[in-house]
């Protein structure tokens, strides 16, 4: 398809059409031609339209297509990372793309905010830091069964050590594995915050101007809603968290989400609104 249509004006992307049970579905802009997937059966439990960008850096994978068992497409959402592992047999190769061509994951993609954001003190951390290097690549159930640990603890600690390059996720076979960048010890403390907005979010919970309140739907994931006092303005947050302590939505009447939405992580409001249920649980 790509190759034989050149876009003249946008939109240039790919709408994938996922409903329960039904083969997957792309659908080219702008002219809206239409692949179906018919051997592709989407498993989920609910239906959801996922825009890409930045379509043509999938040509890299051209060569790949005659050697290739089968493709693995991982979505975040629209206008979020997209990969694509392709499984060679003996060997996995995975392409991973951001949401939009120009965008830059180190500085302004913030998709670590997104992780389970779990507090996890300093011994806990190290234990599972030193677990791992046990067997040097591990699924976190695994892990934390191993360590008779919470699997969201778990989690919560292997994404601090992912934002500082001492372990890497592998997105293939989801499991993470020990990558040393450095032989210094960890400075834990400096690891409490990863981003200014989360600063800012747990200076709200501190002060006392963040509102929460949390109920489970009916596919066991919480939904986080309430209010944030931010100088002289409220704004109203709302977050979908899954099983795993993972934020799979959310949004906010504050400008920086009505700009970005969740295309540079979530704004402070909706960190803070998560930061005030953990310590209201707590």
């Amino acid at each position: 398809m790509l190759r034989r249509y050149k876009e003249k004006e946008g939109p240039r992307s790919i709408r994938w059409v996922l409903k329960p049970g039904e083969p997957v579905k792309l659908i080219f802009e702008p002219w809206n031609h239409e692949i179906k997937c018919a051997r592709s059966i989407y498993e989920g439990t609910e239906a959801r339209e996922i825009r890409i960008w930045g379509r043509r850096r999938l040509l890299l994978l051209e060569r790949l297509i005659p050697v290739t068992n089968r493709f693995k497409v991982v979505l975040l959402g629209s206008g979020l990372p997209s990969f694509y592992i392709a499984d060679l047999g003996d060997l996995n190769f995975t392409l991973g793309l951001s949401g939009w061509t120009v965008n830059d994951w180190s500085r302004i993609g913030n998709f670590d905010l997104l992780a389970p954001r779990l507090e996890v003190d300093s011994m806990t951390m190290q234990r599972v830091y030193t677990g791992l290097r046990e067997k040097w690549v591990e699924k976190p159930e695994s892990l934390a069964a191993r360590l008779n640990l919470d699997t969201k603890t778990v989690l919560g600690a292997l994404a601090a050590f992912t934002q500082v390059g001492r372990v890497i996720y592998d997105i293939n076979n989801g499991s993470y594995r020990i990558r040393e960048l450095s032989r210094e010890s960890l400075p834990m403390e400096e690891l409490r915050f990863a981003n200014p907005r989360e600063e800012a979010a747990t200076r709200f919970v501190l002060t006392n101007n963040v509102t929460a309140s949390v109920y489970i739907n009916r596919e066991g994931k919480k939904a986080l809603s309430g209010t944030v006092k931010d100088k002289d303005k409220t704004y109203q947050p709302e977050m979908l968290i899954d099983t795993d302590e993972r934020a799979v939505s959310g949004k906010c009447t504050c400008n920086f989400y009505q700009q970005n939405k969740l295309m540079q992580g979530p704004c402070e409001h909706m960190l803070a609104l998560r930061i005030a249920l953990r310590e209201k649980q707590s």
